[in-house]
């Protein structure tokens, strides 16, 4: 064991040589500086340049090195630990370059210098941060487009692949929409991590229904987004193609789920009360005609109380081209209405200039017994420029109409015209001028109307505005009738102030009816919403109203006076509302406080309105409370029910609405209270239900009403059952159609005619336009219901055999088309990879899904893609052709300097092509030269 003196030595010695290194370290590092400049580098190079600048500021001789420590991804390749010789006073500069490699993370990474002296004791560092921009960039491809089906049992597969370029992990969706008529649109969703230069293949798998399978094509639409906000990053389309040797033509515009191409038919049972009993068929439906369609809608009710059925809504309509004929229901919503069975007739002619002209019995039972004409008759005729342009239109129309109540013969002559001078500024007119012949007065009284309304807006002021008038016998909807309203509203910061008013005048005049008829209202508003708070919103708005007729005063006890009974008022409304997306929760408060005079009061009264409203899910309740009469229809009631009496009204509701079992059954249902002078006391209930299957529906339909006033009591109950049946959807076409026969056969001696000995081309797939039919045994197929017009037989090259490529007319309704197939030459190829592993960038060394666009005589014939062991081939008709790489498919960092080659196709040889050298790019080494 060591002496105590001795280890009291050593350690002693051991204190003094530690203490004059740490001194002599402290004093060099206080003598050698180190800084860090920035050299040349754009911000997205992968080559970092730097310059270390040290200096010795000592009178002695410096020794070390330089040390670097960077973060994964960062290789220094201008040598780790360069060594250091400085002179007193010296000072150097290092170039350090630093390559960037591709797995280097994305932001702010730290590079540390460090200089060390000659023992590797530690002097000073210097960090530099270097900034990686984010690149998230992500490219999607598909692997399998188009897709050919020549089974309704194959499954459709449809193969993505999502390529991450970035420099960052990427979480994404893919959504892959499935149009299925059946099912409606069915959304499958996988969901990765995508890695920094990594791709990954995603395989979506959908068993088509027979209505899908049924159409000639449909199309797959795929999406990408970024997780967690969903944002897109990019889409694709995959065209599938059901292979037939019987197809039918499918119109590209044709949406499989328009309503009015559905065909159904709807039978239903309706108890009403005690006494009423009623069955009813519903049907629409259409089927095409060699020259056009025919569409047939009907409506037929049978009840207990009438021995003859109530058929309305129905009629049949003939489409053919432009011509359109309708015989049966014909409702006409004109100037001066027309409903009831009749027959119409309209053309469309060029630039969309329209025709209808129609005769209307006004009587709504097709099959009423009545003498025909009996209930009064009209025709019409109107015309349109620019029928189909919502914007700039114009239009005339003539209607007449006898009517046997008034014994009276009326002719309304009009114009309409609708022009959009830009995206704010619009504007309708209507003038219309009126002749009417009384029989019994022996008078003809000419009248007139004109109807204008706008919208536009000037300085951010939003206005629109409806004026109206018309004559007192003028016969068409409005009699003697006058209209202005006008409103305006302005967005101020996140304020929004309004102003409307509303003047209106009924003044209708008739020869039969002696009694003046006056109603005038007037109603003026003004308010505010405020900001949104939170989740509150408020509003204050102020009211007038004034209303005056002379229609109540029988309530009153004078109705030969035709004194008019006047109702002013001014209100006050607040309202605040609620709502909170996340709980699914709504709320709505108003609350209107105001005075009004009646008509038989000479003080003012107060009146107020109290409406609730709340919404759970999918829960609904509305309140509703009212003192004091709001119209006069209400004064005068609650007048009649006791003369010194307030009207008061109490409303409460309560809904529920909610599917069930994958949507597939609805139920709605509500409970009601109303409890009033006019209604009295008023409880009903409703329940509802609905059940949706592929091909039906079925629904019930219930309520229960209850009236009491007074001693006047009645309970109503009403049921309903029925079912939907939906039949096979039908693509509608106005045009003539006719069925294109095509027949495809081996043409050996390559004549174009199909010769004794040549065979029937079975099995093979045929293009016209975008439909692919396959043919029989008796190289047959059949494509129908085409309308007449050209069409063009595309190219689908298949091993072997060939056709040529032409456009043809379909001009006759059974069209031949023979197809002769020569044979044709195969191509092949193949991809090689030429680097040098010691100075090549790092790249994926991937040889498949490589493009390669065929060429002939500048336009590209057919894209093809390499597998996986960088081989392609191909099969083509008899020509030249180029063959050329699409660079944008090779792996990061590579290149082909021979980009393509010019081949020539004998039919039955084989042609290879010279290899595609792909290159690897090198690393970049720059050199700068320094002087001290």
């Amino acid at each position: 064991m060591m002496p105590f003196f001795s280890r009291r030595f050593l350690f002693t010695l051991f204190i003094v040589l530690f203490s004059s290194i740490f001194i002599n370290a402290q004093k060099t590092e206080s003598n050698v500086t180190m800084e860090i400049e920035q050299g040349n580098s754009p911000s997205r190079s992968r080559l970092l340049n730097l310059v270390v600048a040290i200096q010795n500021h000592s009178s002695n001789n410096f020794s070390g090195k330089i040390q670097f420590v960077c973060p994964k991804g960062f290789k220094v390749i201008s040598g780790e630990e360069p060594l250091i010789e400085l002179k007193p006073n010296e000072k150097k500069y290092l170039p350090v370059r630093i390559i960037v490699e591709s797995d280097a993370k994305a932001g702010s990474s730290p590079i540390k210098v460090r200089l060390l002296d000659q023992l590797g004791i530690f002097i000073t560092e210097r960090i530099k941060e270097h900034v990686i921009e984010v690149n998230n960039d992500l490219n999607l491809s598909l692997l399998n487009a188009p897709i050919y089906r020549s089974s309704s049992l194959e499954p459709i597969s449809v193969k993505v692949r999502v390529s991450n370029s970035g420099n960052i992990s990427q979480d994404i969706t893919l959504v892959c929409k499935i149009p299925d008529p059946e099912n409606g649109n069915q959304f499958l969703e996988q969901q990765a991590i995508i890695n920094v230069k990594k791709d990954s293949t995603f395989t979506f798998t959908y068993q088509p229904s027979k209505g899908l399978s049924r159409l000639s094509n449909f199309s797959i639409n795929i999406s990408g987004f970024r997780n967690p906000d969903k944002e897109i990053f990019n889409t694709a389309t995959v065209f599938v193609q059901n292979i037939s040797s019987v197809q039918k033509y499918q119109d590209p515009q044709f949406n499989n789920f328009a309503e009015e191409t559905k065909n159904q038919i709807t039978t239903s049972y309706r108890k009403v009360g005690d006494n009423i009993d009623m069955y009813q068929l519903i049907g629409s439906g259409g089927f095409n005609l060699p020259s056009g369609f025919l569409f047939i809608r009907g409506n037929i009710a049978f009840l207990n109380s009438q021995q003859q059925p109530l058929v309305t809504n129905t009629n049949v309509v003939l489409q053919q081209g432009k011509n359109q004929y309708t015989i049966g229901s014909v409702n006409k919503l004109l100037e001066m209405t027309l409903v009831g069975r009749g027959a119409e007739y309209s053309r469309t002619f060029a630039k969309d200039t329209k025709l209808e002209i129609g005769f209307v019995d006004q009587n709504f039972n097709l099959v009423e017994k009545n003498s025909f004409l009996k209930n009064g008759y009209g025709f019409f005729a109107k015309g349109t420029l620019n029928a189909n342009n919502s914007s700039r239109n114009i239009s005339a129309a003539y209607i007449y109409r006898y009517d046997p109540f008034e014994k009276s013969k009326h002719n309304i002559l009009g114009t309409e015209a609708t022009y959009a001078f830009d995206k704010v500024w619009s504007m309708n007119a209507k003038i219309n001028a009126g002749l009417s012949s009384y029989e019994f007065q022996d008078i003809t009284k000419p009248s007139m109307s004109a109807e204008s309304n706008y919208i536009g807006s000037i300085n951010d002021y939003n206005l629109n505005g409806n004026y109206f008038f018309s004559t007192g016998y003028y016969p068409g909807n409005r009699r003697g009738s006058l209209l202005l309203q006008q409103n305006i509203s302005k967005n101020y910061k996140n304020y929004n102030f309004f102003g409307n008013v509303i003047f209106s005048n009924f003044s209708p005049k008739y020869y039969f009816f002696d009694r003046p008829q006056v109603s005038e209202n007037t109603r003026i508003e003004i308010g505010t919403k405020f900001p949104r708070v939170k989740d509150f919103s408020f509003g204050l708005f102020y009211q007038f109203q004034n209303e005056n007729s002379n229609s109540y005063n029988n309530f009153f006890g004078s109705w030969e006076n035709s004194q008019l009974r006047d109702l002013t008022a001014h209100r006050i409304v607040e309202q605040i509302s609620w709502s909170n997306y996340k709980t699914r929760q709504s709320a709505v408060f108003a609350f209107e406080t105001g005075i009004v005079k009646y008509p038989l009061d000479d003080e003012q009264n107060f009146q107020m309105k109290l409406n609730g409203n709340y919404s759970f899910k999918n829960f609904n309740i509305n309140a509703i409370y009212q003192s004091g009469s709001y119209y006069l229809s209400e004064y005068a009631f609650s007048h009649l029910a006791a003369a010194n009496t307030d009207y008061k009204k109490l409303t409460v509701s309560l809904f529920y609405n909610d599917n069930f079992i994958k949507d597939k059954v609805n139920l709605s249902t509500g409970l009601s209270y109303v409890d009033d002078v006019i209604y009295g006391k008023s409880p009903s209930a409703f329940l509802n239900a609905k059940y949706l299957g592929k091909n039906f529906t079925a629904f019930m339909n219930s309520s229960w009403y209850n009236y009491s006033v007074g001693v006047l009591s009645n309970n109503i109950l009403t049921f309903e059952v029925g079912l939907t049946l939906n039949l096979r959807n039908t693509v509608l076409s106005p045009d003539k159609k006719g069925k294109i026969q095509a027949f495809a056969f081996y043409d050996e001696n390559n004549n174009n005619v199909f010769d004794m000995g040549e065979k029937p081309a079975h099995d093979y797939i045929i293009n016209i336009n975008n439909i692919a039919l396959k043919t029989t045994e008796e190289g047959t197929a059949l494509y129908k219901n085409v309308p007449f017009g050209k069409f063009s037989l595309k190219q689908f090259i298949q091993q072997g055999w060939y056709y040529d490529e032409y456009d043809f007319t379909v001009d006759s309704y059974s069209y031949p088309l023979n197809i002769p197939l020569h044979q044709n030459g195969t191509v092949q190829g193949k991809i090689f990879f030429d680097y040098n592993s010691k100075t090549a960038l790092d790249f994926e060394h991937r040889a498949s899904s490589v493009a390669f666009k065929i060429i002939k005589q500048n336009d590209i014939v057919q894209t093809i893609g390499s597998d996986d062991e960088g081989k392609f081939n191909s099969f083509l008709p008899t020509g030249t052709y180029t063959i050329a790489i699409d660079e944008s498919t090779l792996p990061a960092n590579t290149y082909c300097e021979t980009k393509s080659f010019d081949i020539n196709v004998k039919a039955g040889e084989m042609v290879v092509v010279p290899d595609f050298i792909i290159k690897v790019k090198d690393k970049k080494v720059n050199k700068k030269t320094f002087n001290n």
